[in-house]
């Protein structure tokens, strides 16, 4: 097979999953997401705090208790809230998209004797959603 047909049947999978309802959800997700102040805010705090506390910790800087206990504290409302709660099922379900794709090329390019399309879910993938 050439490079070309390659790079073609590529394509043609990176355009199927464009059109997946995972992408689509997880598109439409992101876009109430941008909509909701309130979920956008705690995102963006959260980030923000979380940035901080890890630049601390990589540089050896001890960090405080109260700084741990304010991500703490931005993690649960993020749990607690509706749509952020949406946008990370959504974020899972388009990785376990996504991974699924990744390991029928790993099976089919190393010959996985294990794994047929029409056993899907038999050699330890998830794909069988």
């Amino acid at each position: 097979m050439s490079t070309e047909s390659i790079v073609k049947m590529a394509f043609d999978l990176g355009n199927a999953i464009a059109s997946s309802d995972e992408i689509q959800n997880l598109k439409d997700v992101q876009a109430k997401l941008t909509e909701d102040k309130e979920a956008y805010d705690l995102i963006m705090r959260y980030q923000d705090a979380k940035t901080k506390l890890d630049n601390k910790a990589n540089e050896g800087i001890i960090v405080p208790d109260n700084e741990e206990s304010h991500v703490q504290i931005l993690e649960q409302q993020l749990n607690s809230n509706s749509l952020v709660k949406e946008l990370i099922a959504a974020q899972e379900k388009f990785d376990n998209l996504m991974q699924g794709v990744y390991f029928a090329m790993n099976q089919a390019i190393s010959g996985g004797e294990n794994c047929a399309p029409s056993d899907c879910g038999t050699c330890g993938s998830d794909c069988s959603q």
